[in-house]
C-alpha cells in the first residue's frame, strides 16, 4: 500500500472515532439549557437551596412592600430612608431632652418607631442621620432595675381582670404594654409620649393593698394622668360611687435617676370608711415609656 493510501485510511479511521471520544469525555451536562436539572434529586436540592437563599435574603433585607413594614417593628440604620408611615405626628419626639437624645440640628428631628428605637431624620427627605436603639436603654434599665415590667406584672391585671372595670383601665390600655408599648395623644397631636403604668410586686401592694378591684379601677386613672401630665403638685382625685371610697394622687416632683431615666416621687391619700391612709414612693419610666413603681 502506498503512503498516500495509508494516510487516507488513517484519516477515515480518525473521522469515525472522533465522535465516540467526544461523547465518552463529556457525556450529558448536569444542567440543561434551561438551567433545570434533568435529575429529580438534583432538582429537589436546587429548590431547597433556593428556598434557603430566599429565607436568608428576607432576614437581611427589609421587605419594601407596605413601606417596609412587613415586620412589626423594623429597624433601620444611618443612610436609610424612614418610611412615610413613621413620619407622622404621633411618632415625633419633641421631648428629646428627657430621653437623653442630642439636640437635633436645623432641618432634622427625632422620630421613634413602635419599639422605641430613635432616629434622627432629615425633615425634607426622611434620610436617617443617626440612630439610638432601644437595646441600649433596655440594658441600662436592667442593670439598675433588674428587668422591664409588662402588664402581666401588674397587680390590677393579675387580680382584677375578670372583675368589673368601671373606669375602663384595661380597655383604655392604661396598664402599660397591654395594647402595645404606649398610647399616643391622638391623631395630629404632638408632644411627649403618653404611656401606661404598671403597679406590681410588694411596692405596688403597698400602694393598692387597701383598695378593692373597683377602687383600683378609679385610682389607676389618677396614676396614669398624674405621671403623664408632667405637672408637679397637681392633685388628681377619684371616687367610687358604689361604696363611697375616695382618694387623691399627686406627683410631688420629677427627677432623673443616676442612669438618666425620668422618675417621679408621688403621694397617695385614700379614705376608706372615713379613715385616711397615705402611701408614698417613686416610679420611673422604662425604655418603652411605661411608668413603673420602683421604690
Amino acid at each position: 500500500m502506498s503512503i498516500t493510501s495509508k494516510l487516507l485510511v488513517a484519516s477515515a479511521i480518525l473521522a469515525f472515532c472522533a465522535p465516540t471520544v467526544s461523547v465518552a469525555q463529556f457525556d450529558r451536562p448536569p444542567y440543561g439549557e434551561s438551567g433545570r436539572s434533568d435529575n429529580p434529586d438534583r432538582r429537589d436540592q436546587s429548590r431547597r437551596h433556593g428556598d434557603e437563599v430566599d429565607r436568608a435574603r428576607e432576614n437581611r433585607i427589609p421587605d419594601l412592600r407596605n413601606n417596609g413594614a412587613r415586620v412589626a417593628n423594623p429597624r433601620w440604620a444611618r443612610g436609610d430612608h424612614l418610611p412615610d408611615q413613621f413620619r407622622q405626628n404621633r411618632y415625633f419626639v419633641d421631648d428629646w431632652q428627657q430621653r437623653r437624645l442630642k439636640p437635633p440640628p436645623r432641618g432634622y428631628r427625632w422620630v421613634r418607631n413602635d419599639n422605641y428605637d430613635y432616629y434622627l431624620v432629615a425633615i425634607a427627605t426622611g434620610l436617617i442621620a443617626d440612630t439610638v436603639y432601644r437595646d441600649a436603654y433596655a440594658d441600662l434599665w436592667q442593670q439598675r432595675y433588674a428587668r422591664e415590667y409588662s402588664y402581666g406584672d401588674d397587680l390590677y391585671y393579675q387580680q382584677c381582670r375578670t372583675n368589673p372595670d368601671p373606669a375602663g383601665v384595661i380597655a383604655g390600655a392604661i396598664i402599660g404594654g397591654l395594647l402595645g408599648n404606649a398610647v399616643g395623644r391622638g391623631p395630629g397631636e404632638t408632644g411627649a409620649t403618653v404611656a401606661g403604668v404598671i403597679v406590681g410586686g410588694a411596692l405596688g401592694a403597698a400602694l393598692t393593698g387597701k383598695l378593692d378591684c373597683e377602687d383600683r379601677s378609679y385610682a389607676y386613672k389618677t396614676y396614669y394622668d398624674a405621671f403623664n401630665e408632667g405637672r408637679p403638685h397637681a392633685v388628681h382625685q377619684w371616687r367610687n360611687p358604689r361604696n363611697g371610697h375616695y382618694g387623691d394622687f399627686r406627683v410631688d416632683d420629677y427627677f432623673y435617676d443616676p442612669a438618666g431615666f425620668r422618675c417621679a416621687n408621688y403621694t397617695q391619700q385614700i379614705f376608706i370608711d372615713g379613715r385616711p391612709q397615705a402611701a408614698t414612693g417613686h416610679a420611673c419610666q422604662q425604655p418603652d415609656g411605661t411608668w413603673t413603681v420602683v421604690g
